[in-house]
């Protein structure tokens, strides 16, 4: 009597083929997360940080509420990751200065101030809720300082090589640019953000903010004002100096 043949094994699946999903569908995920984040975007800058909702998200990317913790854990994880990702156009500096001079330091100046406005012109809301999460949330405001000196480091390094006969220490460099640094900080805020109509009186566009911003810039770091031929909307700025005997 012969043996009845021995069945042939099934193949099992590998440990988690089953659950990998297929590169359509990993696609559709990816897209869904990016609409969220997009609709992020509108709603910080519409509705502020501590006014902003799941459902207000969900709604403005188009998607069910439910699915929204399918991405995120909750508001602060979407918040955190989407003004990341926005810190990060500050920080392309050879996007940046692409088409700037070598040695042109006005023009190099100028290019990251352009940016610097551009943002608030375009992202008040944005920007107010930068300060906002990085005043509640610890770890955002490690990220944005880091960000944000690191763009000033590399001046830090350069100092040296622009300033030799000054001899400056690298403590006393970084102190001298990050001082430096804070110029048009407020005046930004205040003009962008909170409004102040003493200060919106002045109806600035934005090439004369960010040219306003570089010449006093460029005259605090090298006591001297930029050239003559590279002002458009600072004159006057470029003026401010004490004639002798003057009060």
């Amino acid at each position: 009597m012969c043996a009845a043949p021995a069945k042939k094994a099934s193949k099992k699946p590998q440990s988690g083929d089953s659950a990998k999903p297929s590169p359509v569908r990993r696609a559709k995920g990816e897209q869904a997360r990016a609409n969220l984040k997009a609709a992020a975007i509108t709603v910080l800058e519409r509705d502020g940080y501590h006014q902003m909702r799941i459902t207000a998200v969900t709604a403005e990317a188009g998607v069910a509420a439910g699915l929204f913790y399918h991405y995120f854990s909750d508001l602060k994880s979407l918040t955190v990751e989407v003004l990341t990702d926005f810190m990060a156009r500050f920080e392309s500096v050879l996007e940046i200065e692409k088409g700037v001079r070598k040695g042109d330091w006005f023009e190099r100046i100028l290019a990251h101030n352009r940016v610097v406005v551009e943002n608030y012109v375009q992202h008040p809301g944005i920007m107010r809720c930068m300060v906002q999460v990085s005043d509640e949330q610890p770890e955002f405001a490690e990220l944005w300082r880091k960000s944000f000196y690191w763009q000033l480091e590399l001046l830090v390094e350069l100092m040296p090589k622009l300033f030799p006969q000054a001899q400056l220490s690298p403590v006393e460099a970084r102190a001298v640019v990050y001082a430096l640094g804070g110029i048009g900080e407020t005046l930004l805020r205040d003009y962008y953000i909170a409004n102040i109509p003493e200060l919106r009186a002045l109806d600035l566009s934005q090439d004369e903010m960010a040219e306003w911003l570089a010449v006093m810039f460029y005259r605090g770091l090298f006591l001297e004002n930029p050239p003559q031929e590279k002002l458009q909307y600072a004159g006057k700025i470029a003026q401010l100096r004490r004639s002798i005997g003057a009060a």
